[in-house]
């Protein structure tokens, strides 16, 4: 490890050091006044300050935990939710210093100083364009935060060595599959990409009357800002204040998009939390930030297609053959048989749950088991997928729990595989 990763392992160190003894003491004191809060509600607290504090990758995961109320206690997750949108504001000195850097400060006029979001790799604000008069969002990127990526994931892959040595991870290609996900991360650092993606995914809904997604000002773009498509009155999926019909509408239009991404195009948003995927007020979806996307080849995009028919028709040993085919690693010792009817087995129960009991986190949980069981590995296209319904379940969820993705996903799947 280089100078730079080791002093940020140890601001890791002494930032959870410090948090820790804070939170310790904060409950002790508390607790010796008689106040009656529980140690989760300390640690539902403290976590995302201590998230935020570190930054880097940790605000990332934090994220994605939030959407988790089926993992973690409900407090919990809600103070997580704060790292989706509402995470520590850039100076406006530093915001003007960025625009001053990049002259977009002679294109545009009347800058809302207090952003409209700010989150883990970046701040939206909004403002008009000189030009035209038009109001349009910046997206800043934080200084100095793909460097604390980089070196997050140095400091993960140099301890993924050691992981890699066990005997029980030796079927493993535990080093194969950090670099991919250091990759992901550092990856939406990566404006000029971040561009491109956003101009597909707009050309994808372009004639969508349900689903939005801003439209790019290309011209305006630098390294570090994003200009785009400004849309008023956004309100998040999760909001109790939005009406139960217009978010469960808008909920299912969202799995529909998302299996339009998968099924359609291999073209697939994996970050679609609550403050990526919000409703217009007219009850259109709108889709933001598309740092995280990845695509499928059409070889992996039909396997999954298949995969998933299998899950909604109950047919396990096309699904158990489906995954052998598209494995990264099988072992050669590997016993079909075995292997076969555990897959169909779990094919069989989760094939046959009504939506409300069907949980993708609990399928994906037994699936990766039984794959772990019998030294398999399944491709890092599979495991992108898959998390991106997983993260879109956790939205879902928790205001539409009936919401039936095996019944969804059959016209999108016989869609592609008829292609």
């Amino acid at each position: 490890m280089n100078l730079m990763v080791i002093i940020r392992f140890l601001t890791i160190f002494i930032v959870v050091g410090i948090e820790g003894v804070r939170f310790f003491l904060a409950f002790c004191f508390n607790s010796y006044l008689g106040k009656r809060l529980t140690l989760r509600a300390y640690f539902a607290k403290y976590l995302p300050l201590v998230c935020e504090r570190l930054g880097g990758a940790f605000p990332k995961v934090g994220q994605i935990l939030a959407t988790r109320t089926d993992l973690l206690p409900l407090d919990v997750c809600e103070a997580l939710s704060c790292l989706q949108d509402r995470v520590k504001a850039l100076s406006p000195i530093i915001t003007k210093r960025i625009l001053g850097k990049d002259n977009l400060c002679h294109n545009i006029k009347d800058i809302n100083f207090a952003p409209i979001a700010s989150a883990t790799i970046a701040q939206v604000h909004n403002c008009i364009r000189i030009d035209n008069g038009r109001e349009v969002a910046l997206k800043i990127m934080r200084p100095g935060v793909q460097r604390k990526l980089e070196s997050d994931c140095q400091i993960i892959q140099f301890f993924g060595r050691f992981i890699a040595s066990l005997p029980a991870m030796q079927s493993i290609p535990v080093k194969d599959a950090l670099k991919e996900a250091s990759d992901i991360l550092i990856g939406q650092t990566d404006f000029a990409r971040e561009a491109s993606n956003l101009k597909r995914l707009h050309s994808l809904f372009a004639n969508s009357n349900d689903v939005v997604v801003p439209l790019l000002h290309e011209e305006l773009c630098t390294p570090e800002i994003l200009v785009m498509e400004f849309i008023p009155g956004l309100r998040k999926l999760s909001d109790p204040a939005l009406p139960e019909q217009v978010a469960r509408k808008a909920l299912t239009v969202g799995v529909r998009a998302l299996y339009t991404m998968i099924f359609k195009e291999g073209f697939i948003h994996c970050d679609m939390h609550p403050g990526n995927v919000l409703v217009a007020p007219d009850g259109r979806l709108v889709i933001l930030d598309a740092g995280f996307m990845f695509q499928l080849d059409d070889s992996t995009r039909r396997s999954f297609a298949k995969f998933f028919l299998s899950i909604a028709f109950r047919n396990g040993s096309t699904a158990a053959r489906i995954v052998r085919e598209t494995a990264q690693y099988l072992p050669p010792s590997l016993d079909v048989k075995a292997f076969d009817d555990d897959i169909t087995n779990l094919i069989e129960r989760v094939g046959g749950l009504q939506a409300r009991d069907f949980q993708v986190v609990g399928f994906v949980g037994e699936l990766f088991a039984i794959q772990h069981k019998h030294g398999i590995y399944g491709t890092n296209q599979f495991t992108l997928t898959i998390l991106s319904l997983l993260v879109f379940e956790g939205v879902a969820k928790q205001r539409f729990p009936d919401l039936n993705f095996q019944q969804e996903s059959v016209p999108f799947v016989m869609a592609a595989l008829a292609r």
